[in-house]
């Protein structure tokens, strides 16, 4: 299956120069986690609800005057609508996140695909759970939790100490 199969299709798009109180209400309005930056002719970046967290409501900053430029992920990593369900689910797999542009012919923007879609269409539990679980980490190793050099016994101590 491709990923085209189970994409949504049509973009709201949000102009880089926006403020991000006017992307975040049309995040809002239209019941989206993401937005794509730019217009049909390409795609500049992705604001995510986390970015507004992280970069604007945890920073101090008054969405009213910050602008999406500033806040933006400019550096998108998509897939094509061509391409496998199972390749793009690889690909969010390690760029841990959950949502990509999908892209057509000459890099047109076609439309979006959440790991939810692939999900749905993935064979394999196994494949998906461990995915899923990788998804969910964290970008940095966690202080509670052991290196993977690390041997048995100190894990062991570790989860009897948590219990």
């Amino acid at each position: 299956m491709k990923v085209a199969d189970v994409m949504t299709r049509g973009i709201d798009f949000v102009d880089p120069s926006a403020t991000v109180q006017a992307a975040a209400t049309q995040m809002a309005e239209i019941d989206v986690g993401a937005v794509l930056i730019g217009s049909d002719a390409g795609v500049v970046g992705i604001l995510t609800d986390r970015d507004i967290l992280v970069r604007v409501v945890v920073e101090g900053k008054n969405p009213a005057y910050v602008v999406v430029s500033e806040v933006m992920t400019p550096d998108v990593v998509g897939c094509a609508g061509e391409d496998a369900i199972e390749a793009a689910f690889v690909r969010m797999r390690e760029g841990q996140f959950r949502r990509m542009p999908v892209f057509g012919e000459a890099g047109k923007p076609l439309g979006v695909v959440t790991l939810s879609d692939l999900a749905r269409h993935i064979d394999g539990p196994e494949s998906l759970v461990e995915a899923l679980r990788e998804l969910s980490e964290p970008h940095r190793q966690r202080a509670d939790r052991p290196a993977e050099d690390d041997d048995d016994d100190d894990a062991a101590e570790l989860s009897a100490i948590r219990a």
